[in-house]
C-alpha cells in the first residue's frame, strides 16, 4: 500500500505542473492589463513602467514564465500584487475558511444522504421511496449557484436567518457559514443519497442477503452488518468526488455567500488581474484534489481487502 501511494503521488507531479502552466498562460489570455487595474487608467506611462518593471511583466512571456516556474518548483509562490503581501500567506489565511465549508458540508451531506438512500432502498416502490428519489434528482439537477441564490433569497432576504454578506463584520462566524453550507448539503446531498439506494438494492438482491434471511438473522443487523458495509465502496466513490468537487465548488459558494475563503480569493485576484496570487490559489486547490483522490483510493482497501490484495500484487 506504502508503494502505491508514492506511485500515484509521484503521477500526480505532471498533473500538478500542467495545472500550473495552463493557469499561468490562460490568466494572461483575458483581456486587461494588471498595471492599470491597480494603478488606475489615471496613472502615467512612467508610473506605469515601473509597476511592470517592479512584478516583472515587462519581460517576455517565456521569461515570466521560466521565473514563475522556477519560484514554484522551489516552494516561492511570488508576491501578490493586489494585496502585497506573500502568495503563500494570503491563501493560508483564507483556506481554513474554505476547508472548515468543505469538510462539514461533506459530513453532514453524507450522513443524511446515507440516511436517505437507505430509507428509499428498504422502503423500495413506496411513495417514501418515489418522495426522496424525487427530491434527490431534482436537487441533482439544479447548479450550485442557482441553489445558492434560492437559498439568500428564502433565508436571508425572507426569513432573515442568515445575512446577506457573510464577510460583514458584524456577522458572527457560525452564521456566516450557514447559508453556504446549507448549498452544499442540499447539492452533495442529492447524488449521494441517489448513488446510497441503488448500492443497497442491488445489494439486496445477493445471495448471501437471502442466506442470512433465511439464517433467521434480524433485519437490522443483515441492513447495518452485511448490506451497507458491502455497499460502501460506491458510496465512498462519490463521497470523495463530491470532497474533491467542494474545494472546487467553493468559488462559486463562496462568490454567492461574498465568504472569504480560497475560491473568493481567486475570483477576486481574477479580477485584479493578479497573476501569482491566480496561480498560487489554483494551484492549491488542485492539490487538495489531487490528495483527496489519492486518500479516496486508499480508503478503498480498508473497506475491501481485495482492493488492498490486489494493489499489492500489482506493486
Amino acid at each position: 500500500m506504502a508503494t502505491y501511494i508514492i506511485k500515484r503521488l509521484l503521477a500526480a507531479l505532471p498533473t500538478i505542473v500542467g495545472v500550473f502552466a495552463a493557469v499561468f498562460f490562460v490568466i494572461r489570455m483575458i483581456p486587461g492589463d494588471p498595471a492599470l487595474s491597480m494603478l488606475g487608467a489615471g496613472a502615467t506611462d512612467s508610473q506605469i513602467a515601473v509597476y511592470r518593471q517592479k512584478y516583472g511583466l515587462d519581460e517576455p512571456l517565456p521569461v515570466q514564465f521560466a521565473i514563475a516556474f522556477k519560484g514554484f518548483a522551489t516552494g516561492d509562490l511570488g508576491e501578490s500584487i493586489s494585496l502585497r503581501k506573500p502568495t503563500a500567506e494570503a491563501i493560508m489565511e483564507r483556506l481554513p475558511n474554505t476547508v472548515e465549508l468543505s469538510l462539514l458540508g461533506i459530513a453532514i451531506g453524507a450522513a443524511l444522504a446515507i440516511i436517505l438512500g437507505v430509507a428509499a432502498a428498504v422502503n423500495r416502490g413506496s411513495w417514501i421511496d418515489m418522495l426522496l428519489t424525487s427530491i434527490s434528482t431534482l436537487g441533482m439537477s439544479l447548479p450550485t449557484f442557482y441553489i445558492g441564490l434560492w437559498v439568500l433569497m428564502i433565508f436571508a432576504m425572507n426569513l432573515k436567518i442568515i445575512p446577506v454578506l457573510s464577510n460583514a463584520s458584524d456577522v458572527p462566524h457560525w452564521k456566516s457559514l450557514l447559508g453556504p453550507l446549507v448549498t452544499m448539503v442540499i447539492g452533495e446531498t442529492s447524488m449521494l443519497a441517489r448513488t446510497t439506494r441503488s448500492s443497497m438494492l442491488e445489494i439486496f438482491d445477493e445471495d448471501f442477503i437471502r442466506t442470512a434471511r433465511a439464517k433467521g438473522l434480524g433485519e437490522r443487523a443483515i441492513l447495518f452488518k452485511h448490506a451497507l458495509g458491502n455497499a460502501l465502496i460506491p458510496i465512498v466513490t462519490v463521497t470523495g468526488y463530491n470532497l474533491a468537487t467542494a474545494f472546487g465548488g467553493a468559488i462559486v459558494l463562496e462568490s454567492v455567500f461574498t465568504r472569504n475563503g480560497v475560491g473568493k480569493l481567486l475570483i477576486d485576484a481574477i479580477n485584479a488581474r493578479d497573476y501569482p496570487l491566480v496561480q498560487g490559489a489554483a494551484i492549491v486547490i488542485a492539490v487538495i484534489m489531487i490528495f483527496i483522490n489519492i486518500l479516496t483510493d486508499v480508503i478503498y482497501g480498508f473497506i475491501d481487502p481485495r482492493i488492498r490484495v490486489a494493489g499489492d500484487d500489482r506493486n
